[in-house]
């Protein structure tokens, strides 16, 4: 209702009410002050619908305040390390950054020229100085290369002053989630499923060694942010 409408209705009820006043007063059946609570119980606002409990919000709120260090995504590429990590952050109130994209960044070109350019080796150089930069910083949700892990340097970083999840799926289901292989220099080639397939047994063995293992096989962004949350917080010493 306009501002003018709920106005016309007020002066209605008013003028309602001190007619009955007037008439009902000598009777002393509606004293004035009656009349004058009466109508202030007609005329308020409804009070607001109590809001429901976010589940989530309340869960990250006691995660945040326990979280003393940077937590990093390991795993596959397609297994949500970017998605869930960027939500979770936000749900945490905390920062997100990819290791991959800020290699990109700091070099000018992008993953696949680094790989052409340069080889692997110079790549992971390049990796492992970034990570060694972020896992010094305050609390924050760390996306990582598919092989970062791999190298044992890098793997004995993280787990020293992170606190590392092992994001994994099906080769099925990651390749459904890349989509486009093209920004993929390790699946240009015929047959991206069974590179894939052949990479998960490859580094399997290495991403084990992450502190909390996290299945996202089937699950949407949300959820997966969920089993996160919930693994930190069961993970996590109470204050």
């Amino acid at each position: 209702m306009s501002a003018f409408g709920q106005s016309h209705k007020t002066r209605h009820i008013f003028a309602s009410f001190l007619l009955i006043c007037q008439v009902a007063r000598p009777l002393l059946l509606f004293p004035l002050t009656i009349c004058i609570a009466m109508l202030a119980l007609m005329t308020a606002s409804p009070k607001p619908a109590p809001r429901r409990p976010n589940p989530a919000a309340e869960l990250a709120g006691s995660i945040a305040a326990r979280l003393d260090r940077p937590v990093v995504l390991v795993g596959l590429m397609g297994s949500g390390k970017s998605a869930v990590g960027r939500r979770a952050a936000k749900q945490l109130g905390i920062g997100f950054k990819d290791s991959d994209q800020l290699i990109v960044k700091a070099a000018g070109i992008s993953i696949v020229e680094i790989f052409e350019l340069a080889g692997e080796v110079k790549f992971r150089e390049m990796e492992r100085k970034t990570l060694s930069n972020l896992v010094l910083a305050s609390p924050q949700i760390i996306a990582t290369g598919g092989g970062a892990f791999c190298q044992d340097a890098t793997a004995d970083l993280l787990l020293q002053h992170t606190l590392t999840i092992w994001l994994k799926a099906s080769p099925a289901t990651l390749l459904s989630r890349i989509g486009n292989t093209k920004t993929r220099p390790l699946l240009h080639n015929s047959d991206p499923l069974a590179t894939l397939t052949r990479l998960d047994e490859q580094r399997a063995p290495y991403y084990k060694k992450a502190h909390i293992h996290l299945d996202t096989d089937g699950l949407s962004t949300y959820k997966a942010m969920m089993t996160l949350l919930h693994a930190l917080d069961t993970h996590l010493p109470r204050q």
